[in-house]
């Protein structure tokens, strides 16, 4: 039968019969998928029933060794302490206290850069500094980059080069308040860290000084126009209203400059150490590894553990021949 045939007894050309069977083929196989989840879904629930024993006796005894665990072990607390380095760079401040972490598990050298007892030492668990991250460029931190994720080519986020965030982990929440005090002391002992906050605070007094210095100017000949335009004729009305309104705008460069002299002048006051505290470190109503975490996570993990274990003993004849028969060759 030739094609023109075909074509006279359906009414549809070719490329309409091939679009119909390629949309049916489509359908037929988008079900046969389907069919196929539905069957997968209804074989794992059946496993997992007939598993059942398995899988409940290890979660329990992962869910009361989580118990144990955690009642033998000693308890964590996390504190944070929001900190800001004015115009000094934070990444050198940040860079410095992270070298503590990694000594943590030696307390007698962490004793000696912080300037504590051993004993004090041991409370520790881990040190970090962190980056505030600005999103919107207001240079104000949006979030902390707690995991490290940041990323420099990923010009939607600017790490803020004044805020220092230090997350501690401690056994003894009582040591915060010396631990605080060690930090600050192992910063400040960081002879090129002292270098530079020196040479941005001497920076920061010469511009005052600058400030002060160009305010006085403006002031003195500020005075002496206003005597030269009082000394104007009455005659010259119109020119000393247009020198009047020249005058005025000494007004606006002097508040500009006051304002500036005071936020470095505040600065200057507020800044007496590398690192101002914003927010101090608090004693914490939580731990950080709490006993319900610790002990869903040991009772998940066994519980998979016991399906594994319940497939092995259920063909562990078919893997003992296996194993015979590879030994035997």
């Amino acid at each position: 039968m030739s094609e023109s045939i075909i074509q006279q007894n359906t009414g549809r050309p070719n490329d309409e019969i091939d679009i119909f069977e390629f949309c049916s083929r489509m359908w037929t196989a988008f079900k046969n998928f389907l069919i196929a989840i539905k069957d997968l879904i209804i074989t794992l629930i059946i496993f997992l029933i007939r598993k059942s024993l398995w899988i409940v006796s290890f979660a329990l005894i992962g869910m009361i060794l989580g118990f144990v665990l955690y009642s033998i072990s000693r308890p964590i607390y996390a504190s944070l302490l929001e900190g800001n380095t004015g115009r000094l760079d934070n990444a050198v401040v940040i860079d410095h206290i992270n070298k503590l972490d990694r000594v943590t598990s030696k307390p007698a050298l962490l004793a000696n850069y912080l300037g504590i007892n051993t004993e004090q030492a041991e409370a520790i668990r881990s040190i970090k500094a962190y980056y505030g991250i600005d999103i919107n460029r207001d240079w104000k931190p949006d979030y902390v980059d707690y995991d490290e994720k940041y990323n420099p080519k990923d010009t939607m986020q600017v790490r803020v080069p004044s805020y220092v965030y230090i997350k501690v982990s401690v056994y003894d929440e009582n040591i915060l308040p010396i631990l605080r005090k060690g930090l600050f002391q192992y910063v400040n002992s960081n002879a090129y860290i002292q270098e530079l906050f020196e040479i941005d605070r001497v920076h920061r007094k010469d511009l005052l000084e600058g400030i002060k210095k160009e305010i006085s100017k403006i002031d003195s000949l500020q005075r002496t126009r206003f005597r030269k335009e009082t000394a104007v004729e009455k005659g010259q009305m119109n020119i000393r209203l247009n020198n009047e309104q020249r005058t005025d705008l000494y007004y606006d460069d002097i508040l500009k400059l006051t304002e500036q002299m005071h936020f470095i002048d505040k600065s200057l006051k507020i800044s007496d150490e590398t690192i101002v505290v914003v927010h101090d470190f608090t004693p914490l109503q939580q731990e950080e590894r709490p006993i319900v975490k610790l002990v869903l996570i040991l009772g998940v993990s066994m519980a998979v553990l016991g399906i594994f274990c319940s497939l092995i003993w259920q063909y562990r004849k078919t893997i003992w021949e296996l194993i015979k028969d590879e030994s035997t060759k």
